[in-house]
C-alpha cells in the first residue's frame, strides 16, 4: 500500500454519500467475505432494511451515509431501528439475524456516542450476539488488508468515472468544509459579533488560503474555481484584520483572538484618547463587514459547488450572520444573509 493509495480512498470516503457509499462499501465487503452478498432492492418493497449479509453466519449489514453526521444524530438512530425492525421481521425466518453492523459514513471524524449506545441497546433487547458501529476507518482497515493487486484494482474502479479536476475539486472541498469549520459556522459567526475567534480556527483558516495558493487549479469550471478565490480573498481578509492589527490581541493562554480595549488604562490627552477610540471603533465597524463579506463568499462558493459537485452539500443550507445576542439589534437575536460584498478599506 502507498500513502497516495491511503489518500486516495479518504477523498472516496469524504464524497460518498448515500447510495455511492454503499456501493463502496459493498465492493470492499465482496473482496474481504465470499459468502458476503449485497441486496439490491426490489420494486417498491427496496431492501428490506439488508444492505448486505452473510447468511451462514447470520451477518446483516445497514449503510447510512449522511452528508453532516454531526448535525443527524436523531435521524440515524431512527433510521437504524426502523430498518432494524424491518430487517429483523422479514430477513430472520431466511436466516436467524445473530450480528448486526450499522456501517456509517463518518468522514473519519468518529461516530457520535449516542449512536454507539443504541446499538447495544439492540443487541440486548434483540439478543444478539454481536452489533456494533462499523466506521469508516474499519472500512480502511479491511480494504488495505487484501493483496495490493486487489487495493490497487478496486481503488481503480472506484474512482475511475472520477475526472483529474473532479478529484482537485473534491479535494478542497473537502479541506475547505474542514479547515474553515463549516458544520460549526453559526458559532463562529455568534463569536465574531463578539469580537473574538478562536486562534486555531484563524490558524486553519490561514491553512486553506495557503493550500488553495500551492494548488495548481484544473481549469475546469470558472465559476467554481472563482467562487473559491473569491472565498480566499474574504478568508485571508478575515485573517489579517485579526492578525495584523494593532486593535487585535490574543488572550494570555494564546488561544483566542479579541478586540484588545486594554489602550484605554493607560492616561492619554483626550485629544489621543479620541483619535485611539476612533479607530478601534473602526475596526469594530469593519470586523462586521469583513464577517459579512465572508458570509456572502460562502454562499456562492457553496451555491457553484451544488451545480458542479454535490448538489446536496450541507444540505442544502445557507450561510447568516448569527447574532443570537441581538448586539447589533436591540438585544434581540437575530440572522442576516448578506446580498452583496462591502468593500473594507483598512485604516488602522
Amino acid at each position: 500500500m502507498s500513502a497516495m493509495q491511503r489518500t486516495k480512498f479518504k477523498l472516496l470516503v469524504h464524497e460518498a454519500d448515500g447510495q455511492r457509499y454503499e456501493d463502496l462499501f459493498v465492493k470492499i465487503m465482496s473482496y474481504i467475505d465470499p459468502g458476503f452478498k449485497a441486496v439490491k432492492p426490489h420494486g417498491n418493497i427496496g431492501d428490506r432494511g439488508n444492505d448486505g449479509w452473510v447468511s451462514g453466519s447470520g451477518q446483516y449489514y445497514q449503510c447510512y451515509a449522511p452528508e453532516d453526521l454531526p448535525n443527524n444524530t436523531e435521524s440515524a438512530i431512527a433510521k437504524m431501528k426502523h430498518d432494524f425492525a424491518t430487517l429483523k421481521g422479514y430477513w430472520e425466518k431466511t436466516s436467524t439475524v445473530k450480528e448486526f453492523f450499522f456501517v456509517l459514513n463518518d468522514k473519519f471524524r468518529g461516530a457520535p456516542a449516542h449512536i454507539y449506545t443504541a446499538v447495544q441497546e439492540l443487541k440486548v433487547a434483540h439478543g444478539l450476539t454481536h452489533a456494533e458501529v462499523y466506521v469508516a476507518s474499519q472500512l480502511e482497515g479491511k480494504l488495505f488488508s487484501l493483496p495490493d493487486d486487489v487495493i490497487e484494482h478496486l481503488l481503480g474502479a472506484l474512482g475511475e468515472e472520477k475526472t483529474a479536476a473532479d478529484t482537485i475539486y473534491s479535494h478542497l472541498l473537502n479541506q475547505a468544509t474542514e479547515r474553515l469549520y463549516l458544520h460549526y459556522w453559526m458559532n463562529i459567526s455568534d463569536n465574531l459579533i463578539g469580537g473574538g475567534i478562536e486562534r486555531k480556527i484563524i490558524d486553519d483558516f490561514s491553512e486553506f488560503t495557503t493550500l488553495v495558493f500551492i494548488t495548481d487549479l484544473p481549469g475546469a469550471d470558472v465559476g467554481l474555481e472563482s467562487a473559491l478565490l473569491e472565498l480566499v480573498k474574504r478568508v485571508d481578509a478575515l485573517v489579517e484584520h485579526f492578525t495584523g492589527s494593532n486593535h487585535a490581541a490574543l488572550t494570555p493562554d494564546h488561544k483566542w483572538w479579541y478586540h484588545d480595549k486594554s489602550w484605554k488604562q493607560i492616561w492619554r490627552s483626550q485629544e489621543v484618547y479620541d483619535s485611539m477610540y476612533a479607530e478601534s471603533d473602526a475596526w469594530r465597524i469593519d470586523l462586521y463587514k469583513v464577517h459579512c463579506n465572508l458570509v456572502y463568499a460562502l454562499n456562492l462558493f457553496s451555491a457553484e459547488v451544488r451545480k458542479r459537485l454535490l448538489p446536496g452539500y450541507l444540505l442544502g443550507g445557507k450561510f447568516v450572520v448569527n447574532d443570537s445576542m441581538g448586539t447589533y439589534n436591540n438585544l434581540e437575536g437575530y440572522k442576516y444573509m448578506p446580498g452583496s460584498f462591502d468593500e473594507v478599506e483598512e485604516k488602522y
